[in-house]
Formats: structure tokens, sequence, C-alpha cells
């Protein structure tokens, strides 16, 4: 994964925080830990010939990756 890449990752968690609620809106740390999840995801997917290109046919995993995030720390 190079720098352009994280710099994706970054500004589609960025794009899909913008898109909840202001009452479901994620903080800033949810917001980076969400990249974080979604950065690990794609580097073990990419053992596997899997791109984020390939993500976006399946699911909005930038959102998923914040309400994974925001759902953990409900738990807590």
């Amino acid at each position: 994964m190079n720098q352009h890449d994280l710099n994706d990752v970054a500004a589609r968690i960025a794009s899909a925080a913008a898109e909840f609620a202001p009452s479901h809106r994620p903080t800033a740390l949810q917001v980076a830990d969400a990249a974080s999840v979604l950065h690990g995801i794609l580097q073990a997917a990419e053992q596997h010939g899997v791109r984020f290109a390939d993500f976006d046919g399946v699911a909005d995993f930038p959102r998923l990756a914040i309400q994974l995030v925001q759902s953990r720390d409900e738990r807590r």
C-alpha cells in the first residue's frame, strides 16, 4: 500500500463520516480508528489479490469501518 492508497483511505473515511447525521457523526478518534481498521482490512486483502476497487462493488467499507468502531465504543 503506497501513500496514494493511504490518502484514498483517509479521504473515503472523511467523506463517509460527513454523511452521518449530526447525532451519529463519529468523533475524531473514531474517524482515526476507522481509517486504521480499513487500512488493516485492505492490507490483509492485498495478500489475496483484492484491491480497494474490488470492495466498492460489494459494500461501503469506509462507512462499515466507522460503524464497527462506533459499535465497539457503544459496548465499552
